[in-house]
């Protein structure tokens, strides 16, 4: 893997008053194959108001060092279904913005539930954000370099 593949990694989840906090948290965290605490590093939460002045817990985590994205990259990448892999470079063109920023979401049961990694586009998800580190920084150069990471 190149030493320096992305330039941060966000991981967004929305958790409802009537989900499992600690599940949704459970989840969040095996994503990430490090101490947080001794990384120092912070899962921050926020509160929003849903439909019907529902409370909705959003847990974020950002990642800007090197060493956390490569091993957080590390620890996902062989976790996606070669079946997912697939999908997502045929829809690499829609899941790269033109500020180069890699976007794939992560069914939130499977995950919180079962620690299944399964790619999806539903709402109910994990929300991973990758800053590829493309130079120049644009789409097409993070695109080759997200193709080079799947395979």
């Amino acid at each position: 893997m190149a030493v320096n593949i992305a330039h941060s990694v966000a991981i967004r989840v929305f958790c409802g008053e009537e989900e499992n906090e600690s599940e949704i948290m459970s989840g969040l965290k095996s994503l990430l194959p490090f101490d947080l605490e001794k990384e120092k590093i912070e899962i921050t939460k926020q509160t929003a108001f849903g439909f019907s002045d529902k409370k909705i817990a959003i847990f974020e985590v950002v990642l800007t060092k090197n060493r956390h994205i490569k091993a957080f990259l590390e620890n996902l990448l062989p976790k996606i279904s070669a079946t997912d892999k697939q999908m997502l470079l045929r829809q690499l063109d829609s899941r790269i913005d033109d500020e180069a920023s890699f976007f794939v979401r992560f069914d939130k049961d499977s995950l919180a539930k079962r620690s299944d990694l399964l790619v999806t586009d539903g709402g109910s998800c994990y929300h991973v954000k990758i800053k590829i580190a493309a130079y120049p920084s644009n789409k097409e150069n993070a695109m080759k370099l997200v193709r080079e990471l799947m395979n």
